[in-house]
């Protein structure tokens, strides 16, 4: 400024981001491999997360604009042990994690990166999503689950043009925000995912996917979704000194 060379850091603690990035290709040609297999194995069957039978999709009969919700198909996870990509998700969920500590924690950015990060695979899913099928808005929040999602596309159809033609929305995944106000933050960010395009991010950030159409019906719009969770040496040896503790006070107090 006025032939000044000035320095400057961003602090935004109170928000989490997006990160975007793209699969390697051996890791984009596994990936459709192993969701080939899935996939064909959960054609016709029903299919679900929750433990509970459901339908291959949550039907809404409303003629002929009917909406379907994709079933999310769950994936094994020794599978990606095999074929040797287990690690590459744990790492890109590692490095998401720094980051976002690096965020939260701006004035302790030595401590951050000095410290140790683990990263555990939670659960791994496939959606096939199909012509007319939506995902309402969600966050990956479920039973106290609060870590790091990650959604990577693997196919995606050549749609029809979108109903709404000042919008091209059809088949895009939106992101919502919920910190941002005024004229420093936008309600959401809408994308177009291409094949290979990998987004990482918080557990509790609300997502949704449009719905689309194909000229011959039969499109197959495929993505893989996961949850990971995380912890640091930092945690883990705290944990161990006071369940050490209150062992010990137990023993004590028993005598």
């Amino acid at each position: 400024m006025n032939g000044f060379d000035i320095k400057a850091e961003f602090l935004q603690p109170w928000s989490t981001f997006v990160m975007k990035t793209a699969l390697p290709p051996i890791i984009l040609e596994k990936m459709i491999k192993i969701t080939d297999e899935v996939v064909a194995n959960a054609e016709g069957m029903e299919a679900g997360t929750s433990g509970t039978e459901q339908p291959k999709f949550g039907i809404t009969d409303h003629g002929a604009s009917a909406t379907f919700i994709p079933a999310e198909i769950p994936m094994e996870l020794e599978i990606l042990e095999r074929e040797d990509v287990m690690e590459f998700f744990l790492d890109v969920s590692r490095q998401y994690v720094i980051q976002q500590t690096l965020q939260m924690e701006p004035m302790k950015k030595k401590e951050v990166l000095n410290e140790e990060w683990y990263t555990n695979m939670v659960s791994m899913w496939a959606i096939s999503q199909r012509d007319n099928e939506f995902n309402p808005i969600h966050a990956h929040t479920g039973d106290n689950f609060h870590g790091v999602s990650a959604v990577m596309y693997l196919k995606i159809p050549e749609y029809l043009p979108s109903r709404n033609p000042t919008h091209n929305d059809d088949g895009a995944v939106t992101f919502i925000n919920n910190v941002a106000k005024g004229n420093w933050g936008t309600s959401s960010i809408t994308i177009q995912p291409e094949v290979g395009d990998f987004y990482v991010f918080s557990s509790s950030q609300p997502h949704f996917v449009y719905p689309f159409r194909t000229a011959d019906g039969k499109g197959e719009r495929r993505s893989v979704s996961f949850n990971t969770e995380f912890s640091s040496k930092s945690e883990q040896n705290f944990i161990k000194k006071y369940q050490e503790e209150k062992l010990h006070q137990l023993n004590k107090d028993n005598k």
